[in-house]
């Protein structure tokens, strides 16, 4: 049971690494608490057996460092707005040339 904790553990707290580094860091954090509690459980089911506590300690060094990365990626980031007259005219002659183009059409036949 402690070997199941442990696996899921370390497969989300990777998982939330990796996500915290790509530009989707906004969905590392769900793994990342997926992987503190897989720890924590982990702990707990070793702290009973007595076993050694080293790949929970790495499950919690990679959800910190996950979390640390997200965190400071989302407070840093800024959106822009970018020119929105260009897109509105861009779509605006898209959909003119497609009125166009239905136009010349022959259905019948």
């Amino acid at each position: 049971m402690r070997f199941l904790f442990i696996s899921l553990g370390l497969i989300s707290a990777i998982l939330a690494v990796v996500l915290a580094v790509l530009p989707l860091y906004n969905f590392a954090f769900f793994p990342a608490i997926a992987a503190l509690i897989f720890g924590i459980i982990a702990f707990f089911k070793g702290k009973k057996e007595n076993k050694p506590k080293h790949t929970v300690q790495l499950i919690f060094l990679l959800t910190i460092i996950s979390l640390a990365l997200a965190s400071f990626k989302s407070v840093t980031t800024t959106t822009e707005v970018g020119d929105t007259e260009q897109l509105e005219q861009r779509e605006e002659n898209s959909l003119e040339d497609s009125i166009e183009e239905l136009e010349d059409i022959d259905i019948s036949e």
